[in-house]
């Protein structure tokens, strides 16, 4: 099976890069092959976040969209 990776060092305090996993919204701006994405809902239980997601990723002819929890 085919896989796609890349890294990249971020340099940012721990609270700078919980900021930059949350920001959903963002995504397609920095992901690599992420089209499209959209939070539908997000529960705070004390220090736990739930949520729900739809990420949309294009590779040469594939386009899929998946439903995500974070």
């Amino acid at each position: 099976m085919p896989k796609a990776s890349v890294k990249r060092l971020i340099e940012c305090n721990k609270n700078q890069l919980i900021e930059l996993v949350l920001d959903i919204e963002k995504y397609p701006e920095f992901v690599p092959f992420c089209l499209a994405s959209h939070s539908y809902e997000r529960n705070i239980k004390g220090d736990l976040i739930l949520i729900i997601v739809d990420l949309t990723i294009e590779k040469e002819l594939f386009r899929v969209t998946i439903k995500s929890v974070l």
